[in-house]
């Protein structure tokens, strides 16, 4: 499915003096084998660059804002995304990689409470019923599923801890407690954010999944909110890997000297199906 996805931003200066000398950092996708990125058109222009674990960023110099007035940059993709099955592709997996995820991509991190008793009792009868890492992620997958009750969007984030005793939770939940029953057994996790698009006239879902490492198999997508294990279609965006950390903001705005007021900062994004010839 060929994309046009546009997005604008908008600082708004709230306060009383002047924004000078501003910076923004601005997330617009990042590294997936479903998602081929064929242009970036960014206004003003700005410098895109690839950060940590794969995330592409534009750095966008803001002008002075004076109080009340606002500045609006605009970022233009267009991309191309293919259902893609991950587990129809093997691969070899060199034993320091895993070494290496395993010393990366198992810590405890906020949202990821590897240390809480409930889900360590979880993991260590999930563990006992499965022989190896793959049939451990499937169940730790079935698990969430039957676990937290899919609801809309909620206004926080709470975790996994609270997940699993709340027992309801949107796509967030469904991904961190994932993340955060693998990572207790020290296999591999990390969150991706993103948008699911339905078409149409629909406005694109913000949304988040996992991805599990898996020897023979590498980085797979696991999407426990909608049920997929291994397999992306192309209605997926993806935003931002969260792994290293456990949350990276869309946009981050820095400013020299002191406001009365933080600005406040705002995003659109909107998705258009392109036919053969559109750009």
């Amino acid at each position: 499915m060929r994309l046009r996805i546009d997005m604008q931003a908008d600082i708004h200066n709230r306060g009383t003096t002047k924004l000078k000398r501003g910076l923004m950092t601005w997330h617009l996708f990042t590294g997936s084998d479903n998602l081929f990125v064929e242009m970036i058109d960014v206004f003003p222009p700005a410098k895109v660059t690839e950060r940590a674990e794969q995330n592409m960023v534009a750095v966008i110099k803001v002008p002075e804002i004076n109080p009340g007035e606002s500045f609006s940059p605009t970022v233009i993709l267009r991309i191309d995304t293919t259902r893609r099955d991950w587990l129809m592709e093997p691969q070899s997996t060199p034993q320091q990689m895993i070494t290496q995820n395993k010393g990366t991509y198992c810590a405890l991190q906020k949202y990821w409470e590897i240390d809480d008793e409930i889900i360590q009792e979880m993991s260590e009868r999930m563990a006992e019923r499965t022989g190896d890492d793959e049939s451990y992620a499937r169940l730790a997958f079935d698990i969430v599923r039957d676990t937290v009750k899919l609801k809309t969007h909620l206004d926080e984030r709470i975790g996994a801890a609270r997940a699993v005793r709340e027992k309801e939770g949107d796509c967030d939940e469904h991904a961190d407690l994932f993340i955060t029953l693998l990572r207790t057994v020290k296999i591999p996790a990390r969150r991706v954010v993103g948008h699911f698009y339905r078409g149409g006239k629909t406005e694109p879902e913000p949304h988040a999944w996992s991805e599990v490492f898996l020897e023979r198999k590498g980085w797979i997508p696991v999407d426990a909110a909608l049920g997929n294990f291994g397999i992306l279609s192309e209605n997926y965006f993806s935003r931002i890997r969260e792994g290293l950390v456990s949350e990276r903001p869309t946009l981050k705005l820095k400013w020299s000297g002191i406001a009365t007021e933080a600005p406040s900062v705002e995003e659109e994004v909107k998705m258009t199906i392109l036919e053969n010839g559109e750009s």
